[in-house]
Formats: C-alpha cells, sequence, structure tokens
C-alpha cells in the first residue's frame, strides 16, 4: 500500500523515493541481506498458502497433477509460484532495470539468481507433496526448558508461540526491531523527528495482531478448561500481562539500546508504553467476541488511522495512556461475557 504512497517533499517524490530505495539496497550489504530475507519470507508465506490450499479437502481434485506428466506438472506448479509471488517479481524487475543502467551488475545478478532459486526450489516442493501425499520437510524441533516449578498460564502460551509460530514471531520481530534500528540512527542522526518512526513502528506493533489472535483462536480451541479454574480476574489479566511483556523484550532491548545515545528518556519510555498498551489493547479486543481474521483485520487497519491522528496532532501520550486503560476496562468487563464461536477459528 506504501509503494504509491508518497508525496513531495523536499523536491522528492514517488521516482526520486523508490530509487533512494534501491540505491540504499544495492550499495548497503546489511540492507541488501534485509530485502533478500524480507522476500524469502514472503515466498515462505507463498509456500505456505499454497500447501495449505492443495491439503483443503475442496481442492483434492488437483490431486490429479500427479498423474500428469512430471515436467508439465512442475511447468504449471512454477507458473503458480510465479502467479503468487507476482508483487515481488514486479518490483525486482524494476530493480534490475535500475541496477544494469547503474551498472551494479554483481548485486542484479545475485538478486535475480536468488529469486529464481526460491521459486525454482518452491515449485519443486509443491510438485514433490502432490507425488508424496502426506508428506513433510524436516523441521528442527526443541524442547523449551522449564524456568519455574510452577506451571504459568502465561508460558504455555509462550511456549505454543516458540514451537508452532516461531516464523511468524520472527518476521515480526525482524521488522519491529529492524525498522526502528534503520529510522532511529538514520533520522535521529539528521533531525529529531520522531514521527515518521512512530508510523513505521505502528505497522510492526499492529503486526502483531495477526500472532495475538492465533493465540487466541488456541486459547478457544485447546484451553476452554481455564476460564473455569478457580482465579481472579486481575490474576488472570496478569497472565495476559506477563505474556505480552515477555513477547515485547525485544522490543524493549532495542529501544533502550538506542537510549540517550539517539533516544531521550522520555521519548524512549513512551516508545516502550505505547507499544505494550497496544499489545495489551490487541489482546482485550478479541474478547468482545469471535471476530473473522478480515473483520479483525479492518479493526486493526481503523486503529492505524487513529494512531496515525494522534501523531499528527501531538496527542500520542494521551492515546497511550487511553489505550492501556481501555486495554483494562474491556478485558474486565468482557471476559467471562466472551463466547468463543468455533467457525471463527
Amino acid at each position: 500500500m506504501l509503494l504509491g504512497a508518497v508525496g513531495r517533499a523536499n523536491e522528492a517524490g514517488l521516482l526520486e523515493y523508490h530509487y533512494s530505495l534501491i540505491q540504499g539496497m544495492m550499495l548497503n550489504p546489511a540492507i541488501f541481506m534485509l530485502v533478500l530475507l524480507a522476500w524469502f519470507f514472503y515466498a515462505k508465506k507463498c509456500e505456505q498458502f499454497i500447501t495449505l490450499t492443495l491439503r483443503r479437502p475442496d481442492f483434492s481434485f488437483l490431486n490429479i497433477l500427479s498423474l500428469v506428466n512430471t515436467k508439465r506438472a512442475y511447468r504449471l506448479l512454477m507458473e503458480v509460484q510465479l502467479l503468487v509471488f507476482l508483487p515481488v517479481i514486479l518490483y525486482i524487475l524494476v530493480v534490475a532495470v535500475v541496477g544494469f543502467y547503474k551498472r551494479w551488475y554483481m548485486q542484479t545478478i545475485v538478486m535475480l539468481l536468488y529469486v529464481l532459486a526460491i521459486c525454482l526450489v518452491s515449485a519443486r516442493w509443491y510438485l514433490y507433496m502432490l507425488q508424496n501425499p502426506g508428506a513433510d520437510r524436516y523441521r528442527l524441533r526443541w524442547r523449551i526448558p522449564a524456568l519455574f516449578w510452577e506451571t504459568f498460564y502465561w508460558s504455555i502460551l509462550i511456549r505454543y508461540v516458540l514451537t508452532n509460530r516461531k516464523l511468524l514471531l520472527f518476521i515480526i520481530k525482524i521488522y519491529s526491531c529492524g525498522i526502528l534500528y534503520l529510522l532511529v540512527v538514520k533520522q535521529i542522526s539528521v533531525v529529531y523527528d520522531l514521527s515518521i518512526i512512530i508510523l513505521f513502528y505502528s505497522f510492526g506493533l499492529l503486526g502483531h495482531g495477526v500472532l495475538i489472535r492465533q493465540v487466541r483462536a488456541i486459547e478457544d480451541r485447546s484451553l476452554v478448561f481455564y476460564r473455569s479454574l478457580p482465579r481472579s480476574l486481575f490474576g488472570r489479566y496478569v497472565q495476559y500481562a506477563c505474556l505480552y511483556f515477555i513477547l515485547f523484550i525485544p522490543e524493549i532491548i532495542t529501544i533502550g539500546y538506542f537510549t540517550p545515545a539517539y533516544l531521550h528518556y522520555q521519548d524512549a519510555l513512551l516508545f516502550i508504553f505505547f507499544g505494550y498498551s497496544v499489545l495489551l489493547l490487541l489482546n482485550s479486543l478479541l474478547f468482545i467476541k469471535s471476530f473473522t481474521m478480515f473483520d479483525y483485520l479492518k479493526i486493526i487497519t481503523g486503529f492505524f488511522f487513529v494512531i496515525f491522528l494522534a501523531m499528527v496532532s501531538g496527542m500520542l501520550q494521551w492515546l497511550t495512556v487511553f489505550s492501556f486503560i481501555l486495554a483494562i476496562i474491556l478485558f474486565f468487563r468482557r471476559y467471562y461475557r466472551y463466547e468463543p464461536l468455533a467457525a471463527s477459528m
């Protein structure tokens, strides 16, 4: 959505904006590796989508592809991979044109071969899965050591995230902490303006909403017994507060690293309290009702515009306090009224 959402500032328009991004990518090895990593994660998401689609009962007719000539089946699956990967491919073509024009041959060739390899390997995996139903890739698994004698509710949810949603968590943290690092170092060293940093920082915070909804889904599906345990409502809220504080530790460490060299102490505290309040509010919103993912994303989008208005009006501190208080009120008023719906999970 932000590819075209660039106004003119300091005689820099859409073309100048993207040219500066491409130049930074090609000339800075760290940014180049970060972009390649982002494309890899996008490819994994495309691969996950296609894999889950092929395994759905209503798409079982696609198994007939296993009877088709292997080369033809591979070509068809390669076409599918290129289609779902098309947003990245189109941008890569633009980057390649600029790269060859500016004679950045090595970076351009590496980028093209890298993306081609991703598409070839992904299509080969789809073919293998069709020819070997039920097959799965080898996954590295580990046993998370227990840090406490007592098993807390938040520790159960942490284990679920680290075991079943570690890739999603890693992607979110890479973006959230990475955008903080890049923007704080580049922006603050020129002028002390936090508006752009807060805007992109909010994307990372609201991106946690997908993970939070998946945590709530596993609660509705497998941990319903916890609602009947003799625990106070305050104690239950503390469990969620501990959960999202632990998940927010990477951002806290990143913000602390920049203080006071780049960020003032009051601004660092604002970043931390604002981020933590947003996570708590996103969790409490899911106790209103069992939202579908589409409805939940609409709420998140609306909340982003509220953050944007608070940022431009200088009321972010008030929004932070309001979010923290609203998260508590929603939780205490809706926790026992909430009824999970199997259809929404």
